[in-house]
């Protein structure tokens, strides 16, 4: 009988350490992973990197404390584990959004390298903040409901009975990674989208009948004198306390230019290293 519990206890353990592991990829997946994609499909320079970079030490650190966590037999504690990974993983995703794409690109990019700038210090922290109280209680619920969502795989009588505590745990972790892209990645994408999406309209007019919008476009793109038609990629070069304002470096082929973006519309754009 001795046997039995510790063999079911080992078992509950490894199924922690592997639901960790899970929770660590969906907290990823929606804290980089969408605005990867999404940044793809908008011709986005490198625009995996942030995942890359990230997805390693996010899922070392939430594993390691579901580990830890086997170890802690009173909710206080375990409580104040998750809070420390919460936090710790909050700063990290800032460091690595900010600091290190801006350094990054820098190395891959070093002809526009003097452009890039994610240094809006006040903006950051405000949002920083947000993402940190948020992560905790969501990392707080999480990581106590892996313990019933372990118990439910062993102790279920059906694929729903264990599916579900797992998924519901699972969806805490998913929502802490939404909260973090919504904080720091949504305002600024939605920037990129939306002038993707002019040049790709831009290179599509016919310019023989166009709208009064359309003469807009086209004087804020033609003067650029490159070919809209072929290659492009995009990259923030800087932005403002609100992220609601931001500069955009695009690459035509070769040839760089800037344009500036806000709240969805696109401003003044300018040739750039002639």
């Amino acid at each position: 009988m001795e046997n039995k519990k510790r063999e079911i206890q080992k078992a509950r353990n490894r199924q922690d350490v592997i639901i960790g592991l899970i929770a660590g990829i969906a907290y990823s997946l929606f804290a980089w992973g969408i605005d990867a994609y999404l940044l793809q499909i908008s011709h986005y320079t490198a625009p995996w990197l942030k995942f890359l970079v990230g997805t390693i030490p996010v899922i070392l650190i939430i594993t390691l404390t579901a580990w830890l966590g086997i170890k802690l037999n009173n909710v206080v504690s375990k409580t104040l584990l998750w809070m420390a990974a919460a936090t710790g993983l909050s700063f990290l995703i800032s460091t690595i959004t900010f600091q290190g794409s801006e350094f990054a690109y820098k190395v891959i990019l070093p002809e526009v390298g003097d452009r890039i700038l994610y240094m809006a210090t006040e903006g950051i922290k405000s949002r920083l903040f947000v993402i940190i109280v948020m992560t905790n209680i969501l990392f707080i619920l999480g990581g106590l409901l892996i313990d019933s969502a372990s118990e439910a795989l062993i102790t279920a009588s059906g694929v729903f009975g264990w599916i579900f505590p797992i998924l519901f745990c699972l969806a805490f972790f998913a929502g802490a990674g939404f909260v973090a892209d919504s904080n720091f990645n949504t305002e600024l994408r939605d920037n990129i989208l939306t002038l993707d999406q002019q040049v790709e309209e831009l290179s599509q007019l016919d310019l023989a009948n166009l709208s009064e919008r359309e003469e807009r476009m086209v004087r804020r793109f033609t003067k650029l004198n490159v070919d809209l038609e072929g290659s492009r990629y995009l990259l923030i070069a800087s932005f403002d306390e609100s992220f609601s304002q931001i500069e955009v470096l695009i690459n035509f082929g070769g040839i760089w230019a800037q344009c500036l973006a806000l709240n969805g519309r696109v401003g003044n754009c300018e040739r750039i290293g002639d």
